[in-house]
Order: C-alpha cells, then sequence, then structure tokens
C-alpha cells in the first residue's frame, strides 16, 4: 500500500466531508404554459440535457421534473404531491396568480425555494418592476441552456448547506456579487462547470473510491449575493473559508431596490472593506 495513504485518510477523517451536500433537490414543480414548455424542453429533451450534464459533471442524482400549465395547477399539486424541493415558474403575462402564488408559499412553506424564470427584454423587466417580488427568492434570465437549470439547481443546494458544509465541515467558497439578472445568468452556470470540472480532475489524484466521493462533495460552493448588504453579510460569516471574491463595480446596497438607486462604486466599497479586514483575500472586479 502507498506509505501517503495512512497519511490522507488520516487528515480527511478530520474533516467530516461525508456528512456534507445533505439536502438536496430531487423533485421540481415546474409552471409554464405549452408553449413555454416546448422551449424550454426543446421538444421533450430537457430532462435529457439535464442528466447528460450530471453525467458529464460527473454528479448524481439528477432532479426530476413535474409540469404544469398554471398557478392554480401549481397550488393543487403542492397540497397532494410529497416531496417537492423547488418551485420554477417561467414568467407569463397572463397569469398573475403566480406572485400570489409564490406569497403563500413562503407563508406556508417558507423553507421552498420559488425561483423564476424570463426571457430577456426591456418590456418584461417593465412589468416586473410593477410586481411585489419579495416572495421570489430569485430571478433568472433563460438563454436556452440546460446548463443554467443546473445552476440553479446546485445555487439553492449551495444556500441550503452553506452554514453546515463551510462552517462545521470546512468547505471553502466563492462569494459572486452581482445584480444583473442577465449577468449573473450567464456567470453562475460557468462557475460552476468550472469548480465541477476542476473537481473532477482533482478525482484523478485520489487514492480509493471513498476519497473521490468525499473529495467531490467537497468542492467549492459558490454564495451568490445581489447588493452591498448581503454581500458584506456572507463576507463575515464565511470569510475565514472563501476562495476569493468576484463582485459587479456597480450595484444596489440594499435588498428590493431598483436599478434606479444603484451606486456606481458599490464594489469598490466592499473590495476595500475586504481588503481592509483581510489584505490577502484574492478580489476581482469585472
Amino acid at each position: 500500500m502507498n506509505t501517503i495513504e495512512p497519511v490522507l485518510l488520516k487528515g480527511l477523517q478530520k474533516t467530516d466531508y461525508e456528512s456534507v451536500i445533505n439536502h438536496r433537490i430531487r423533485k421540481i414543480l415546474m409552471i409554464c404554459s405549452n408553449y413555454d414548455a416546448f422551449i424550454l424542453e426543446e421538444d421533450g429533451q430537457i430532462e435529457t440535457q439535464i442528466y447528460n450534464e450530471y453525467i458529464d459533471l460527473n454528479l448524481s442524482n439528477p432532479p426530476k421534473f413535474i409540469w404544469v400549465q398554471t398557478a392554480a395547477e401549481a397550488r393543487e399539486l403542492l397540497n397532494t404531491v410529497v416531496g417537492i424541493d423547488m418551485v420554477m415558474s417561467m414568467y407569463n403575462v397572463t397569469d398573475k396568480e403566480v406572485f400570489t402564488l409564490a406569497s403563500e408559499i413562503k407563508r406556508e412553506r417558507p423553507g421552498l425555494p420559488f425561483v423564476l424564470l424570463t426571457h430577456f427584454s426591456k418590456e418584461v423587466y417593465r412589468r416586473l418592476a410593477l410586481q411585489d417580488m419579495s416572495a421570489i427568492d430569485h430571478i433568472f434570465c433563460w438563454h436556452g441552456n440546460a446548463d443554467l437549470i443546473v445552476a440553479i439547481v446546485k445555487l439553492f443546494e449551495d444556500i441550503r448547506n452553506a452554514e453546515h458544509d463551510i462552517l462545521g465541515a470546512g468547505v471553502q467558497a466563492i462569494l459572486l456579487v452581482e445584480d444583473s439578472v442577465r449577468f449573473y445568468s450567464t456567470y453562475l452556470p460557468e462557475l460552476y462547470k468550472m469548480t465541477l470540472m476542476q473537481t473532477s480532475e482533482f478525482l484523478k489524484e485520489t487514492l480509493n473510491e471513498q476519497q473521490k466521493k468525499i473529495r467531490k462533495r467537497s468542492r467549492p460552493k459558490i454564495l451568490l449575493a445581489t447588493n452591498y448588504d448581503d454581500a458584506i453579510e456572507l463576507y463575515n460569516k464565511y470569510k475565514n473559508n472563501l476562495l476569493g471574491v468576484i463582485s459587479d463595480v456597480g450595484f444596489t446596497l440594499h435588498k428590493n431596490e431598483s436599478a434606479e438607486d444603484e451606486v456606481l462604486d458599490a464594489g469598490i466599497r466592499l473590495a476595500r472593506y475586504i481588503k481592509e479586514d483581510d489584505p490577502m483575500m484574492p478580489i476581482l472586479l469585472q
């Protein structure tokens, strides 16, 4: 047996990576019209794309989708089907109940994520600005690529597991600060793909199947902040395990502020705050 194996195993046992990623998203309720379902599925292939993406990235247990056309159908299904871990809705101007449903979910099931998918257009964002978005966890811009769905699933798994895995097990993290729906919908899939592919490369160095499993579970988590307050809170909470910070230059200071309230040098302020606390923390402004 390789002489370094006992040393590696002893080091790995000090960090309980076997207990990380306990909360998984396995069942997603998708609300969209027949037309949007066709666009999303690309003639019925989105689940196949998700499955193939999971295989390519060396991931297991891809989520299952349950499809409904309206918020009313979703409400009925939520009361009858057990084990739904996330609700996604394609923005539909005619289905006003989606925002009411999101509010009901936040009251009755505060731990159930509600995500809104939308195509990018100024008119869509103008309409969304008139809605009460407080019950929506995140909005994402759909580019027609299944990578985004994988990134959304991994983002919310990271959110749910962050405190236990980062503070308890020592898993590392990357902080992304970006308030543009269009931009973080592009960045997140790329960031996750990079970290997952890097983890796959590390697996080649491991000594046995158990260590491969441990290393796969211990990939860096991505923490997304869309305003200054959230960025400061996440930094202060997880700074001892942060690999680095990637930040926009201009963004809002507080949650649920409009784009008109954006502070043009908020990223500079954030960088100064972090560097005063930790001069060695890597920061990328983009």
